[in-house]
C-alpha cells in the first residue's frame, strides 16, 4: 500500500498542474475583460479620444487593474518582441483610421478597434526600440509618428507597487517611476507640435531609453529573449504565486485576499455539504437494503416511485415550496418554535449573546431547511443506487453459500451484503467530495446564506479570475484527495482488494 500512496501522491500536483493550465486557457481565452471601458459622447454614441489615452486606454484604474492582474501578457507563450517594424505600422494605422487596410472602404466596428488599441498598448513595452526607429525614420508619416509616441509612452509607463507596508526598495521604485510616468506624458507628440518641438521630444525620448533600457530590459538579448518567452506570460506569473500558496485578492478589493473571503465562508459550505453527504451515505444504505430485500413488493415499489419523484423535482421548486408552505407562519413539530427562512444564524446582536448550547441549537434551526432542500434529491439517486448495488451482492455466489451454512440473516447483510455493496455508494460519495467548498448556489440564494456556492457564482459573473482559479483548483484537489480515499475505504471494505 505504501508503494501506491507515494505513486498516487506523486502523480497528484502533476494532475493538479494538468487542471490548472486547462481552467487557465479557457478562463483568459474567454471574450473580454473582467472590465470593459467604453467611452460614451453626450448624444450617446461610442467615440474615441485622440490624445494618449488612445494607448493607455479610457481610464488609469483600467490600465492599473489590467497590469496588477497580469492582463497585459500573453497567455502562454510570449512571442511579441519578435513582432516586424511593418505590422507594427499597419497595426499603428489601423488604430488611427479604423480600418484594416487603406483599401478598406468599411470602418472596423468599434469592438474589434478597441480590441485591436488595446492589444497594441499591451504589447509595447515589448517593442519599444521599434516604436523609436518608427519615430526616428523622417519618412514615416506624422500621424503614424504621433500614435508611435504615444504607444512608446504607453510601454514606458509602469504602476506602483500598492498597500501600506511598502519596503524601502518599493517605495524607491515607487519615486522613480512616479517621476519618470510624468516625464514621458509631457513628450507625447501632439498635432500642434511644430516639426521642431516634435523632433525634441524624440530626442528626449531617445536620451530616456538609452538611460532606462538595461534596468527595464527594453531590449532583450539571447538567454534573455527564451526567458521572456516563457517567463513573462499570465500563466507564469500565476503559478509562480500559488507555488507560495498567494492566490491573489479579489477583484474589488485588493485588502481582501481570497484564501481569507473563502475562510469566511467556509462553515456554511461545510455545513450544507458534509452534512448532506453523511447522512446520505447512510440513510442511503437503510432504504437500499430494504427495496433489495423488498424486491418486486409493495415496500419496493412504494419507495422506487417515491424516490423518483423526489430526483426528478428540481431544488429551485422544493426550496421556495418550503420556505412558503412549511416555514412561513409555521414551527418545528411539537413545538411553537418558529421556523427560521433566512440566514445561518440569529442576527448578531442576538447570537453573540448566546451560551456555546444555544448557538448549535440555533444553528440547527436555520438550516434545518436548507439541509432538506439539499439532501432530498441525493438521497433518492443514492438509494436507487445502493438499490442496484445490494441486489448485484445478494446474487452472488458466497452469499448463496453462506445461506446455505446457515450464517444468520443479519450477519450476511452486514458482514457479506452490506460491506461490498458499500463500495459503489463510496465510489458516489468520493467523488462528490470536490463540491465541499461549492454548498449550494440555488439554496444559499433562497435562504440568504452568504455561503462559497454564491461567493463563486458572483466570481463568475464579475470575471473574478482569481476566485474562479481558486475554486477550480480547490474542487480538483479535494475531489483527487476523495477518490484516494475511496481506493483506501475499497481495502478496508473488502479484503480482496489490494492497492499493491
Amino acid at each position: 500500500m505504501l508503494n501506491y500512496l507515494i505513486r498516487r501522491l506523486l502523480l497528484l500536483p502533476i494532475t493538479l498542474f494538468c487542471i490548472i493550465l486547462v481552467n487557465f486557457i479557457i478562463i483568459n481565452l474567454a471574450p473580454g475583460d473582467p472590465v470593459t471601458v467604453t467611452e460614451i459622447s453626450p448624444e450617446g454614441n461610442v467615440s474615441r479620444s485622440e490624445d494618449q489615452s488612445v494607448a493607455f486606454g479610457s481610464d488609469d484604474r483600467y490600465l492599473q487593474f489590467r497590469e496588477h492582474y497580469g492582463l497585459t501578457l500573453p497567455v502562454l507563450f510570449n512571442r511579441w518582441p519578435s513582432m516586424s517594424d511593418e505590422e507594427i505600422k499597419e497595426r499603428l494605422w489601423g488604430v488611427i483610421h479604423q480600418k484594416e487596410s487603406p483599401t478598406s472602404t468599411e470602418e472596423i466596428p468599434f469592438k474589434a478597434w478597441d480590441q485591436m488599441r488595446i492589444n497594441l498598448g499591451d504589447r509595447s513595452r515589448f517593442v519599444m526600440p521599434k516604436f523609436l526607429a518608427i519615430m526616428e525614420n523622417p519618412d514615416t508619416p506624422e500621424d503614424i509618428r504621433r500614435m508611435a509616441s504615444r504607444f512608446f509612452v504607453r510601454g514606458g509607463t509602469r504602476q506602483a507597487y500598492l498597500g501600506s507596508n511598502l519596503d524601502d526598495e518599493k517605495k524607491a521604485y515607487n519615486r522613480k517611476i512616479a517621476k519618470e510616468n510624468n516625464l514621458l506624458k509631457t513628450l507625447v507628440i501632439s498635432k500642434f507640435d511644430t516639426q521642431d518641438q516634435a523632433n525634441h521630444k524624440v530626442e528626449e525620448l531617445r536620451k530616456w531609453y538609452e538611460e532606462n533600457s538595461e534596468y527595464y530590459g527594453f531590449d532583450p538579448t539571447g538567454w534573455k529573449k527564451a526567458s521572456v518567452f516563457f517567463f513573462d506570460t499570465r500563466f507564469y506569473k500565476y503559478l509562480s504565486r500559488v507555488f507560495t500558496l498567494d492566490f491573489g485578492t479579489l477583484r474589488n478589493d485588493n485588502n481582501k485576499t481570497v484564501v481569507s473571503e473563502v475562510s469566511k465562508r467556509f462553515k456554511y459550505s461545510l455545513t450544507l455539504s458534509i452534512l448532506p453527504m453523511l447522512f446520505t451515505f447512510v440513510f442511503c444504505q437503510g432504504i437500499g437494503f430494504t427495496m433489495a430485500i423488498k424486491q418486486n413488493r409493495w415496500q419496493d415499489l412504494s419507495l422506487n416511485v417515491t424516490c423518483l419523484i423526489f430526483y426528478a423535482i428540481p431544488i429551485f421548486v422544493v426550496a421556495p415550496f418550503l420556505i412558503e408552505k412549511v416555514a412561513l407562519n409555521g414551527s418545528f413539530p411539537f413545538s411553537d418554535v418558529p421556523i427560521p427562512i433566512s440566514g445561518f444564524t440569529s442576527p448578531d446582536a442576538k447570537y453573540d449573546q448566546m451560551v456555546s448550547h444555544e448557538r448549535l441549537f440555533d444553528i440547527m434551526q436555520h438550516v434545518f431547511l436548507p439541509l432538506i432542500a439539499i439532501l432530498y434529491g441525493g438521497l433518492a439517486a443514492q438509494s436507487r443506487l445502493s438499490r442496484t448495488a445490494v441486489l448485484e451482492v445478494m446474487r452472488q455466489d458466497y452469499v448463496r453459500t453462506a445461506k446455505a451454512k446457515g450464517v444468520p440473516t443479519f450477519k450476511i447483510l452486514y458482514k457479506h451484503i452490506g460491506r461490498n455493496a458499500a463500495i459503489t455508494i463510496v465510489t458516489a460519495v468520493a467523488g462528490s467530495l470536490g463540491i465541499v467548498l461549492g454548498g449550494s448556489l440555488i439554496v444559499e440564494t433562497l435562504f440568504e446564506i452568504d455561503g462559497y456556492g454564491k461567493f463563486f457564482y458572483d466570481s463568475i459573473v464579475n470575471r473574478d479570475y482569481n476566485v474562479i482559479m481558486f475554486s477550480a483548483l480547490a474542487g480538483s484537489c479535494l475531489t483527487l484527495i476523495g477518490y484516494l480515499i475511496a481506493d483506501i475505504a475499497y481495502t478496508l471494505l473488502d479484503p480482496r482488494v489490494t492497492l499493491e
